[in-house]
């Protein structure tokens, strides 16, 4: 039985961390499946997840072929049947999209041939660039609900509730992402009159008032919905956007009641969000805001498809933020990742790039570190692209788009050879496997600093490419929304150890308290509920931090001043950079002495409340660029620039609001991220470096005790660590360690001693045996075990006693 809530994933009432590897069969000799699998398991994973195409097993229509008659490499009952052998739990993802680097996306050829009118059209009539169809298209709903239900009849005996390996089956594949990238929304017969008659139920007899009088006629609607009128069409934009979250909802609704019919039956049904690009987080919430609707889906677990590189401040700090924003809007599952990227960065086989061997673990150790349970590594292993059975003339005839050889920077190579992330990515495994019973109810601590989100700030996927009102609004938003406060409040945040948590301000706020600070990023526009919602929130007693641009429209270009009247903000200038004029701010009040800062833009104001304090001046007019000031019972920053890289300046500035970082670092190491996940067993604190340089300090908690018993910490360059205080593991009590736990098991616990200066700290219940591989020392209610030497040492019991001792 699979029970999942907004902390954990249980698999027959033992909670489970999912570390699984993307596998295709299809891509495989059969022969090979065995050995892939054995290394799979080698590396620490628990899960196969894999693909099962349309394209591939019903290449021709009405003829499936699941058992290997046409060519062994469909044979999914085999492969199902060998997954459970070993022992592995499998996630099933059959469609109908896969995208999977397929041809088609996944779909099969005679389904765009027979059925010529899913095929969308877009602005101007163009026909789509990208391989999306039309999903309300009839003829595309009934040849899918086909093929979910031949595949289906499959999947269902292999369930984990009836006894086989089959834990999650993901319904499609990044809804929404094709007409995202392309800035292509479908605007078929069908969708057109769909939307018509959404529109109508929305505004009844209001329409004249927001589109012109002829708006629905059967003349002028779809010129009307292909061209939008400057006049209206950012109201245009946003209704198209609220549409589309109902037709997915819809799209996904309408699959998941197609494979609980076909017998997919107490097995989560599984959703990915897409919307990393280019080794960035940014746009990721576009995502987001596209399936919104879709978290209210029942029986589901909605996850990510994050693509990151290497591993620095930035790459922690977009992951970070945008698992804290899906946390704000998921359900009752943990978070989840069902395509996290594993890839060498080889990933056209012209070496395009070459991502560090420490980058996959400590992306992982992050996602530890905020909670999440399934963590699904594309790819496992590469393979290759079978000729189609039916030739098309396209350059190879295959059904991959990559040639015949696939997944060149995957952590096993097409030919099975170990590539050189393996052995890292390995090592971190087998910790997670190893130590699991400790980690898998683990839950993250956050400091009390919220960042809100909103939604429908993010709802510019579909923008007319000939609107310079469109183009300007869209821009305006990807600055504020994301691109400066992502890579500079948030990330200094995290620098300072204020680790936030985030809340859909669309549904809810934080709890009206004078010790948590709600931090929004703002641009000239913001929902007009939501600037009602924050001004609420402060007049109540909240606190809350601004930055960007001082709001002055709701999302559809209306004027809206509620936000900044409300505070007392008066407008003056907004300027940015050019290649003629260099804009800077000084620091004052309590930020006194700091160094005037070169930005990038700046929003001046005038604040009119009387107790205001100005901590930021626009060099050469002396306008208030930054202020602090209190508002009804609550208090308020405006920060109307980006700033620098500086903690120190966002500790000051929060030691105004009496919020104080989590933990600190002593000496100071602003690029080592510190975290705190927590469990009745204890807690863990995880340490990850994003240097290529070690590091070594004193950590302390937000009460400034020394923790650790204040014996230093190291931590190598490039490396995590898990360090567990106050903790229960299997027979022993913990005090503290600054060693990482990497095995549990049978009364033992080993450590991966790295330095002599490490320490494990025991409550004094137990009798340590002498050995000349470690001294000790009584200390409060302590003894502390100091080994002598490096490498893995092992706790384990011999009736009263403790024995310690190194693996020789």
């Amino acid at each position: 039985m699979i029970k999942t809530d907004s902390l954990t994933f249980e698999i027959d009432g033992q909670p489970t961390t999912i570390l699984a590897g993307e596998v295709h069969y299809f891509r495989l000799p059969p022969a090979r499946w065995q050995s892939v699998l054995t290394e799979l398991k080698a590396t620490g994973m628990n899960t196969v997840s894999t693909y099962i195409p349309w394209l591939v097993h019903e290449e021709q229509e009405g003829v499936f072929d699941f058992t290997g008659q046409l060519d062994e490499r469909h044979n999914l009952k085999d492969f199902i049947d060998l997954v459970h052998q070993n022992g592995l739990y499998l996630i099933a993802r059959p469609g109908p999209f896969n995208m999977a680097e397929l041809k088609n996306e996944g779909i099969p050829f005679w389904v765009r041939d027979k059925y010529p009118t899913i095929i969308p059209t877009s602005w101007h009539g163009q026909t789509v660039p990208t391989g999306t169809v039309d999903y309300t298209n009839p003829d595309f709903k009934r040849t899918a609900q086909n093929w979910l239900q031949a595949v289906c009849q499959v999947l269902a005996p292999a369930l984990q509730v009836h006894g086989g390996p089959i834990i999650g089956v993901q319904l499609d594949n990044e809804v929404g992402m094709l007409s995202w990238i392309s800035n292509a929304p479908d605007l078929t017969d069908i969708t057109i009159a769909e939307f018509s008659t959404w529109l109508q139920n929305k505004y009844h007899d209001q329409l004249p008032a927001v589109y012109p009088t002829d708006f629905l006629t059967a003349a002028r609607t779809r010129q009307y919905m292909e061209e939008p009128d400057d006049a209206w069409v950012l109201q245009y934009q946003n209704d198209l956007g609220y549409y589309m979250r109902y037709r997915f909802k819809n799209y996904l609704a309408f699959l998941a009641d197609t494979v609980r019919d076909a017998g997919i039956v107490d097995t989560p049904l599984l959703i990915n969000v897409h919307g990393t690009d280019q080794g960035r987080g940014e746009t990721f919430p576009i995502g987001i805001s596209q399936l919104y609707d879709t978290f209210d889906l029942k029986d589901v677990v909605i996850g990510t498809d994050v693509y990151f590189g290497d591993f620095d401040m930035t790459t922690a700090t977009h992951l970070y933020t945008l698992n804290r924003f899906m946390q704000s809007v998921d359900g009752d599952w943990p978070l989840t990742t069902l395509e996290f990227n594993a890839s060498s960065g080889n990933n056209d086989d012209h070496l395009p790039m070459q991502i560090e061997a420490s980058a996959l673990p400590l992306k992982t150790r992050l996602q530890l570190a905020q909670g999440t349970k399934m963590i699904n590594d594309y790819l496992f292993t590469g393979g290759f692209n079978r000729s189609l059975a039916v030739p098309v003339a396209d350059g190879n005839s295959r059904i991959g788009i990559h040639g015949y050889r696939h997944g060149f920077g995957s952590l096993l190579s097409p030919e099975g050879k170990s590539n050189y992330t393996l052995p890292a990515m390995a090592q971190v495994g087998n910790i997670i496997k190893n130590t699991d019973s400790l980690l898998a109810s683990m839950h993250s601590v956050t400091a009390p600093i919220s960042v809100g989100f909103i939604p429908d700030d993010y709802m510019t996927e579909y923008h007319y490419p000939q609107s310079q009102v469109s183009d300007n609004f869209v821009a305006d938003q990807e600055t504020n929304r994301a691109t400066l406060p992502w890579n500079n409040i948030f990330l200094n945040l995290l620098s300072a150890k204020y680790n936030y948590d985030a809340w859909d301000l669309q549904k809810d706020l934080p709890t009206h308290d004078n010790h948590h600070v709600l931090v929004v990023p703002t641009g000239q526009a913001m929902p007009g509920t939501v600037q009602q919602r924050l001004l609420d929130y402060v007049n109540k007693g909240g606190q809350l931090l601004l930055q960007g641009e001082l709001p002055v429209t709701d999302l559809t270009g209306q004027p809206d001043t509620t936000l900044i009247n409300g505070l007392g903000l008066m407008p003056l200038q907004l300027k940015r950079e050019s290649v003629t004029y260099f804009p800077t701010i000084t620091h004052h009040a309590f930020a006194e002495g700091l160094p005037e800062v070169r930005i990038h833009q700046f929003q001046s104001f005038e604040p009119t409340q009387r107790d205001s304090i100005v901590f930021w001046r626009e060099l050469e007019s002396n306008a208030a660029v930054g202020a602090l000031f209190n508002v009804g019972r609550g208090q308020v920053a405006f920060l109307g620039s980006e700033g620098r890289f500086d903690p120190a300046f966002y500790q000051l500035l929060l030691n105004q609001f009496e919020v104080t970082p989590q933990l600190t670092l002593t000496p100071a190491a602003p690029f080592v991220l510190a975290f705190i996940t927590q469990s009745t067993d204890g807690t863990l604190v995880h340490l990850l470096n994003t240097l290529d340089v070690p590091a070594t300090f004193i950590l302390h908690n937000a009460q400034g005790r020394a923790l650790f018993g204040g014996h230093s910490i190291s931590i190598g360059a490039k490396q995590g660590l898990m360090l567990a205080m106050d903790t229960t593991v299997t027979s022993w009590k913990l005090a503290y360690t600054t060693a990482e736990i990497i095995n549990l098991s049978n009364h033992q616990v080993s450590f991966s001693i790295k330095t002599t200066d490490t320490v494990i700290a025991l409550t004094d219940q137990d009798t340590i045996m002498p050995s000349d591989d470690f001294w000790t020392e009584k200390q409060a209610e302590t003894t502390i075990l100091h080994p002598r030497h490096t490498g893995s040492f092992t706790l384990y019991r011999e009736g009263d006693l403790t024995i310690g001792s190194f693996s020789r």
